[in-house]
C-alpha cells in the first residue's frame, strides 16, 4: 500500500487465505481502468462435458474486458513449493493439483458454462487467459535463470508480491499478461459491449423471485373458499329476517348471499324471483343456481328482461323500436310490467331477492313489491352506493332493516387498498386478504399507444405469467360501440371475445338465459355491464380521466380482480392511481 511516499511491502507474512484474496482484489481493482469488470469468489455448478454429472467450480477472481476478454486469477496464500515429480505444496502442505491447473480448469468451466447461454451464441469464443497470485512470495526469490515454476508454470503467469507492491507495478503485470494470452490476436473473440452485459448477467446477476400470477391464482382458491364459507354463515344468521336491506362494499359476498338465499328458499318451497339490473350477472347467476333443488322455483331476471317476459305474457309491451331510445328503458318497459301485473295475478312470489340495488329506481322497488304473494312475504334488496353507476342509490330510503358487510373478501389486499381511494359508499372498508404487489399501474396516452400497452400485457400475461386466457377479462371504461379496444380485437397472439356483443359493438340483445359460453379466449367488456361479477385477471382500459361518477366507475372495475389487476391509464388519470 502507498502511504505518501513510503511503500509498505506485503511479503511473507500474508498467510491467511483470506486475507490474501482481499489484497489481491484491493491492488486489482486500483490497477484497471473502468472498462474492466473484476468479479470475486465466483463460483458455480455445472457439467464439465455434455450429458455428464454437474460438478461445483470456483474462481477467486475473474476479470473481463470488451477487448481483451477473460482472465481468471487463482490465489495462494503462503509459500509455495514444488518437487522433481511435480507435486505442489502449500507451506508444507500438499495439493492435489497445482494452482496453474487449478486455474486453467476454472478457466475452460467458466467458459463453457458462459457460451452455453442462449443469450451468447452471438458473441463466439471469447479471448481468454488464467494467471495465479501468489502474495507471499518474490519470484525473485527464484534461482538465476529460471523463467518456469514447471511445464504448464509460466513464471509471466505469477502475480507476486513485488508486482503488488505499487498501482504501477500492478498494472504493467496485468498489461504484460495480455500480451501474453493474446499474442498475435488469431485466437479468441472480443468480447464486446453486448457481451459484457451478458458476463455481468451471468456473474453478477440481479433477480427478485416471486410466484407467477398462474400460480398467484391456484393459491387465492383457499382464501376464496373461505369467503364462501362466510357468507353462508351469514345466510344462516340472517335466514330469520324476512324483509331486508344488505349493505357493503364491493367483494363483501353480496352476490355469494342472494344465490345462498335463493337455494334455501327455493328449497322450502318458496317460488323465488331473484332480480338484478346486469345482464351478465343474471347469466352468472342463473349458472350458478342451475343446479339447486328448487320445488317452489328460481327465476333469475334482470329487471328489464323481467318487464319484457311479463309484459310479452300479457300483450302490454308495445313493439320493441329501432333505435331503442331511453325511454324505453326509463318508461316504457316498467310500464308494461305494471300492467302485466294488473292482468296476471297469479304471477306472484314468495320471495324476491334483488342484487345491484343500488342501480334500481324508486319506482322499480314499488312494482317488485306488488310481485309478492302477500307484502309480508320475503323481500331482500343487497346493494353499494360505491356502486352506484346510473342513477343515486334510493335503497335506503325503503325503509327495510338494515345489515351491514364491512370486509372485502374477494380482492388482494393491495388491490382493495388502491380501490378504497375511489370508494363513495356508506360504510368503511376493510380488507380480509393482506397480498400486496398485486397491481401495475401502466401510463400511455389515448389510441395507439394505449392498444399497444394492451398488447403488451396480455403477452406478459399469457405467456411470461402463463395465466390461461380465459382467465383474464379486458374491460374498458367506455363502451363497445365506442372501443377501439373491441375494434381491433386481436393483440399479437391474444384475440378478445364477447359473444353477447356484434363486430360493430352493439348488444346482440340476447336474454340472460340466451348468452352462449365464451370460448377458451381473453373476454372483453365494458366496466358497465361486468358490474357484480369478478374474474382472476382484470386489465382496465379506455379510462376516461372526467366525468360523472367517475370514481365510481373505477371502483367497480378495480374490484372485479381476484388475483391481479393492471390499470392501464392516461397521464392525467394515473397521477391519482400513484
Amino acid at each position: 500500500m502507498v502511504v505518501g511516499r513510503a511503500v509498505v511491502r506485503y511479503g511473507p507474512d500474508v498467510t491467511d487465505g483470506l486475507r490474501a484474496e482481499q489484497l489481491v482484489e484491493e491492488r486489482l481493482r486500483a490497477a484497471i481502468d473502468p472498462a474492466w469488470r473484476l468479479y470475486p469468489n465466483v463460483r458455480w455448478t455445472g457439467a464439465e462435458r455434455p450429458g455428464g454429472p454437474p460438478r461445483d467450480g470456483e474462481a477467486d477472481i475473474v476479470l473481463v474486458h470488451p477487448e481483451h476478454g477473460l482472465l481468471v486469477i487463482e490465489t495462494k496464500a503462503g509459500t509455495p513449493a514444488r518437487d522433481s515429480q511435480g507435486r505442489w505444496s502449500m507451506g508444507g502442505i500438499a495439493l492435489d493439483r497445482s494452482p496453474f491447473e487449478q486455474a486453467m480448469k476454472s478457466k475452460h468451466e467458466l467458459v463453457r458454462q458462459l457460451t452455453a447461454l442462449p443469450d451468447w451464441q452471438a458473441h463466439g469464443q471469447p479471448r481468454t487467459g488464467h494467471a495465479v497470485a501468489l502474495p507471499s512470495v518474490d519470484l525473485a526469490s527464484l534461482a538465476r535463470g529460471h523463467t518456469l515454476l514447471g511445464p504448464d508454470a509460466d513464471a509471466r503467469l505469477v502475480l507476486d508480491a513485488q508486482a503488488l507492491e505499487t498501482r504501477d507495478a500492478t498494472r504493467r503485470w496485468l498489461d504484460a499478461l495480455i500480451e501474453y494470452w493474446r499474442a498475435d490476436g488469431s485466437r479468441g473473440d472480443a468480447i464486446g459491449d453486448a457481451g459484457m452485459r451478458v458476463v455481468d448477467g451471468f456473474l453478477a446477476p440481479t433477480f427478485d423471485l416471486r410466484r407467477l400470477v398462474k400460480g398467484r391464482i391456484a393459491d387465492d382458491q383457499p382464501a376464496l373458499v373461505r369467503a364462501s364459507v362466510a357468507q353462508e354463515q351469514l345466510m344462516r344468521a340472517t335466514r330469520s329476517m324476512r324483509q331486508l336491506e344488505i349493505i357493503g362494499p364491493a367483494g363483501s359476498g353480496k352476490s355469494m348471499l342472494v344465490a345462498a338465499r335463493a337455494r334455501d328458499l327455493a328449497a322450502q318451497g318458496y317460488r323465488t324471483l331473484v332480480v338484478c339490473f346486469n345482464q351478465r350477472l343474471a347469466a352468472s347467476l342463473t349458472a350458478d343456481l342451475a343446479d339447486a333443488r328448487a320445488p317452489g322455483g328460481i327465476d333469475v331476471r334482470t329487471f328489464h328482461r323481467l318487464c319484457e317476459v311479463l309484459g310479452t305474457q300479457a300483450t302490454t309491451l308495445p313493439r320493441r323500436p329501432d333505435p331503442i331510445p331511453q325511454t324505453w328503458w326509463e318508461e316504457t318497459l316498467p310500464g308494461a310490467l305494471a300492467a302485466a301485473i294488473e292482468q296476471l295475478p297469479d304471477e306472484r312470489y314468495h320471495a324476491i331477492l334483488v342484487d345491484e340495488g343500488q342501480d334500481l329506481a324508486r319506482p322499480w322497488f314499488t312494482l317488485l313489491r306488488r310481485l309478492l304473494q302477500d307484502p309480508d312475504d320475503v323481500f331482500w334488496v343487497v346493494h353499494d352506493p360505491g356502486q352506484a353507476l346510473r342513477t343515486d342509490d334510493v335503497v335506503g330510503q325503503l325503509g327495510l332493516p338494515r345489515y351491514e358487510l364491512f370486509e372485502n373478501l374477494r380482492n388482494p389486499g393491495s388491490v382493495a387498498r388502491l380501490a378504497s381511494r375511489f370508494y363513495r359508499g356508506a360504510t368503511d372498508v376493510f380488507p380480509a386478504r393482506e397480498e400486496v404487489g398485486r397491481h401495475r399501474i401502466q401510463v400511455a396516452e389515448p389510441g395507439a399507444p394505449t392498444l399497444e400497452r394492451l398488447r403488451t400485457e396480455l403477452h406478459r400475461l399469457v405467456h411470461d405469467e402463463q395465466v390461461a386466457p380465459w382467465r383474464i377479462a379486458v374491460l374498458s371504461g367506455v363502451s363497445a360501440t365506442q372501443s377501439a379496444v373491441w375494434t381491433q380485437r386481436r393483440f399479437g397472439n391474444a384475440v378478445l371475445c364477447n359473444e353477447a356483443l356484434e363486430d360493430d359493438g352493439r348488444s346482440k340483445g340476447l336474454a340472460s338465459d340466451e348468452l352462449p359460453e365464451e370460448p377458451d379466449e381473453v373476454l372483453f367488456e365494458s366496466i358497465r355491464r361486468f358490474k357484480g361479477l369478478e374474474r382472476e385477471v382484470i386489465i382496465l382500459v379506455e379510462l376516461p380521466e372526467d366525468g360523472e361518477r367517475l370514481d365510481e366507475l373505477l371502483y367497480v372495475g378495480m374490484t372485479r380482480a381476484t388475483t391481479e389487476l393492471v390499470v392501464i391509464a392516461p397521464p392525467g388519470l394515473a397521477a391519482r392511481f400513484r
